[in-house]
């Protein structure tokens, strides 16, 4: 493929992408994962897909082949876990997919942050790309509390004892999205003061998100302004 196509694949469907992206997380995160910690068979297949719209999305709207191999990465240790987990369940299955959501969501934090924040007219996909920004903020903190419960005993009250088993990414994603939007139920609480540091760190950069994403988009949107007259 020449660079001018790719190119006009960018022009095409980056934005768009965002926007499926978006959706497709959203649905990973609080329908999937609760379906599979439930017990629900078949819904992993829903996974499965979005890691393949993830890898050609990330490439298509960064065009970069780090970004890509980190990405393809995330999705290699996932497959790994699994494939461990039918072979002789482990906590080591755990520490692989926490490794997968810290990666993952660190690679599209990034390439979305640029997509969204640089120069340029705003549109609606952008803005809905805002959204996949926070959405991959809860997943990291996901993965970062996943590694402290998982090496630190009684790190958390609520999630009981950590099995290799899909009701420890839906407690962890649950417990990282009530902390990010500062809701705090109190059924699950941190006691560790590595839990509580990044409970802490969730729960102000939660608050200060939206100011600071309306303050970006109101300035490019006038940008934007001043350039077409």
């Amino acid at each position: 493929m020449t660079a001018k196509r790719f190119h006009q694949i960018q022009e095409r469907y980056g934005d768009p992408l965002l926007t499926a992206l978006t959706v497709m997380l959203a649905l990973l995160l609080f329908v999937v994962a609760p379906m599979q910690a439930a017990g629900v068979p078949g819904v992993h297949l829903f996974g499965i897909a979005f890691g393949l719209v993830l890898i050609a999305a990330v490439y298509i709207v960064s065009g970069s082949g780090l970004a890509l191999a980190f990405v393809l990465a995330a999705e290699g240790l996932i497959v790994l876990a699994t494939v461990l987990r039918h072979i002789r369940p482990s906590g080591f299955d755990i520490i692989l997919d926490a490794a997968a959501w810290l990666i993952a969501s660190i690679t599209l934090g990034i390439v979305v942050s640029y997509a969204v924040f640089t120069r340029g007219k705003i549109n609606y996909h952008r803005v809905i790309g805002a959204i996949l920004l926070y959405l991959s903020i809860g997943l990291l903190f996901a993965a970062l509390f996943c590694f402290v419960a998982t090496f630190q005993a009684n790190a958390f009250t609520g999630i009981g004892v950590l099995h290799d088993d899909l009701a420890v990414a839906s407690n962890l994603i649950y417990f990282s999205f009530v902390t990010l939007t500062s809701v705090g139920y109190g059924d699950i609480v941190p006691l560790h003061p590595y839990a509580r540091g990044l409970a802490n760190v969730e729960a102000i950069i939660g608050q200060l998100y939206p100011a600071t994403l309306l303050a970006r988009l109101v300035t490019l949107e006038l940008e934007g302004g001043h350039r077409s007259r």
